[in-house]
């Protein structure tokens, strides 16, 4: 790839969580290649988070049902070096071979057809099933000739000085003048939720005991209205609830503000896992091996275990939410606010 003025596409199709945990491979991108453009694909509910990662020149965003003519554009018109496509779906091989790219890398665990593979002149055997998805998305990197790539020291997204501003009135309003600990009960997922009346014991705990305000955030849509609105009449201590009334930037910088954050495997999890939040995680149906965030102020929480997880298997069963009960929530969130004496 030539000098300086490289421009490099990156294609990430899938969802909002799966592009936050593509942000390090960005920052691993544009640290290997500090003049490069590097412009991305992505969702256009998730383009507004995208502009706030630090390694991104430009951000195309992509809407489903919609003839993105312009995205479209962009890509066949872009003279680029390299594309990287993340995703490996049918859209997003033929974007590929759309940029006519110089280099143009996927994975081969996904090139599962005649015409996909035509998309591609490198793919990467990256193992799926054997690496965490951040090392997994690292891997692609490699096609790329950044080798040995690894996860950056700073947060791999900068919420803007006015966005962190608005959320910090908005809390105040809510009464929530100091440190805070978010919960973030939803997700995409129904078999994930965890059950409306042990949320609300930990809010209660937090609230009563541990003398930390609690910011409830989530989108409350189709999946998650009945959810919420089952925690809420549950609630025996006041929130400041902002379900349903922030964008994902503001939740980002809700999440980037609080003392802790605890939640099911969902974004809001990655995105705290991304600012090096204090996070209580908890893993049901899915493999935390994947997906858990690891930095030293996360404590993971799995169903059927009897208290934090701390080692991680690439094939583990998955098992009900409900077999994590209150007292292990309770217990680890007490264990980051105070942590053993050395």
């Amino acid at each position: 790839m030539a000098g300086n003025n490289e421009r490099l596409l990156l294609i990430q199709l899938k969802r909002i969580g799966d592009f936050i945990l593509t942000a390090p491979a960005v920052a691993a991108l544009r640290a290997a290649k500090p003049e490069a453009e590097i412009v991305a694909v992505v969702p256009a509910a998730v383009a507004g988070l995208a502009g706030c990662c630090a390694g991104l020149t430009r951000v195309l965003p992509y809407r489903s049902h919609r003839p993105n003519l312009h995205t479209w554009a962009s890509i066949a018109a872009g003279a680029w070096d390299a594309c990287a496509d993340f995703a490996g779906t049918d859209r997003t091989a033929f974007m590929t071979r759309l940029s006519r790219a110089r280099q143009r890398v996927g994975y081969e665990k996904f090139a599962d057809t005649a015409s996909k593979r035509m998309a591609y002149n490198h793919l990467s055997d990256a193992p799926v099933r054997e690496l965490h998805t951040v090392d997994f998305h690292l891997a692609l990197l490699e096609e790329l000739g950044v080798s040995h790539a690894c996860e950056p020291r700073q947060p791999c997204f900068q919420v803007p000085a006015r966005v962190s501003k608005w959320t910090g009135v908005r809390l105040a309003e809510q009464g929530v003048h100091g440190p805070y600990a978010v919960i973030h009960p939803g997700t995409a997922r129904a078999e994930k939720l965890w059950e409306p009346d042990r949320w609300a014991e930990v809010a209660a705990c937090l609230v009563n005991e541990e003398k930390l305000p609690v910011v409830i955030t989530g989108a409350n849509d189709s999946i998650e209205r009945e959810h919420l609105a089952a925690l809420r009449r549950r609630l025996t201590v006041p929130v400041a609830d902002l379900c349903g009334s922030l964008s994902l930037v503001q939740t980002a910088a809700v999440i980037a503000g609080a003392e802790m954050v605890l939640g099911v495997d969902s974004m809001a999890m990655h995105l705290a896992a991304m600012f090096e939040r204090p996070q209580v995680v908890l893993f049901g149906p899915t493999n935390p091996f994947h997906w858990r965030p690891r930095h030293e102020a996360a404590v993971v929480v799995a169903a059927g275990g009897t208290g934090p997880l701390t080692a991680f298997e690439p094939k583990a069963a998955g098992a009900e939410m409900n077999l994590i009960s209150t007292a292990e929530i309770i217990n680890a969130m007490r264990a980051l606010r105070r942590p053993p004496a050395p």
